[in-house]
C-alpha cells in the first residue's frame, strides 16, 4: 500500500506534467488512515483512540496509561494507522486487559518493532468486539463508487466465507466520508450488528481472485466524471 506521503508526491510529479489524480492526497489520506475516517464511522465501528509514532518509537508505560484511558479497560487490539499484526495475534496484535499496562507496552513494542520503518502515522488501539461464528460470519469487503456500493464479496484473507451485510447502517458514513472509491470491511457481531472493522481506499484495497476482475472495473470506467471536471 502505498504510504500517504509518497501517494502526495506521486500527485504532485503528475501535477507537474498536467495530470490530476480523480483522488487527492488528502481524500486518499482520510480513507486510508484510521483518524481520517473514524469520526464518520464512529457509531458504527469499535471505539478507538490513537497517537502519533515516528518508527521505532514506543510510549512509555505512564503515556500508553493516558492514550488507552479513554477506552476504560476491558480486551482491545492494536495497529498503526493502517495495518495491524494480526498474524502476530498474541505477540503484537492483541491485549487481553488494558489495564495490565506492562502486557499493553510488551504487545505494543512488538508491534512497533515488527512494522519497522513501515511504520504508518501512529498506534491505534481499539475495543475488543465478538463476532458471530458459523459458515455465514466471517468479514465481507465492500467496494463503493461515489456513496454506492458495486461490489459485495468475501475479504481476501477469507475468499471462502462469503456473508451478505446489511449496508443500511454503513452508507450514510460512507456518503459522509466524501471519498469516490473506497472499501469497508464488516462483519456481524455476536448482537446481530453489522460491524465496519476498516475502511480503506479503493485504489490500495485488494481484491480475492475469486472475484472477477470485470465486476469492479466495469463500475470504475463507466462512471460520470467528478464534478467540476
Amino acid at each position: 500500500m502505498v504510504p500517504t506521503a509518497r501517494y502526495a508526491d506521486l500527485a504532485t510529479a503528475l501535477a507537474d506534467r498536467g495530470t490530476t489524480l480523480l483522488t487527492s492526497p488528502d481524500r486518499y489520506t482520510r480513507a486510508h488512515e484510521l483518524p481520517g475516517w473514524y469520526p464518520t464511522f464512529a457509531a458504527v465501528t469499535p471505539h478507538s483512540v490513537w497517537y502519533p509514532l515516528d518508527p521505532g518509537q514506543v510510549p512509555t508505560t505512564a503515556e500508553l496509561a493516558g492514550i488507552i484511558a479513554p477506552l476504560g479497560g476491558g480486551r482491545a487490539v492494536i495497529k498503526d494507522y493502517v495495518k495491524s499484526r494480526k498474524h502476530e495475534w498474541h505477540d503484537a496484535c492483541y491485549i487481553p486487559d488494558l489495564r495490565d499496562l506492562p502486557a499493553v507496552h510488551r504487545v505494543v513494542g512488538r508491534m512497533v518493532q515488527l512494522h519497522g520503518e513501515w511504520l504508518s502515522g501512529g498506534l491505534v488501539v481499539r475495543a475488543f468486539e465478538d463476532f458471530a461464528t458459523g459458515p455465514d460470519a466471517g468479514e465481507a469487503r465492500v467496494w463503493w463508487l461515489d456513496g454506492q456500493p458495486v461490489l459485495t464479496g468475501p475479504h481476501p484473507d477469507t475468499p471462502h466465507l462469503r456473508p451478505a451485510p446489511d449496508l443500511a447502517g454503513v452508507q450514510p458514513a460512507v456518503a459522509g466520508l466524501g471519498c469516490r472509491f473506497v472499501t469497508t470491511d464488516l462483519a456481524r457481531r455476536v448482537d446481530g450488528r453489522w460491524r465496519v472493522v476498516e475502511v480503506g481506499d479503493g485504489q490500495v484495497s485488494d481484491r480475492p481472485a475469486t472475484t472477477d476482475p470485470a465486476e469492479l472495473v466495469t463500475p470504475l470506467l463507466t462512471a460520470p466524471p467528478p464534478p467540476g471536471s
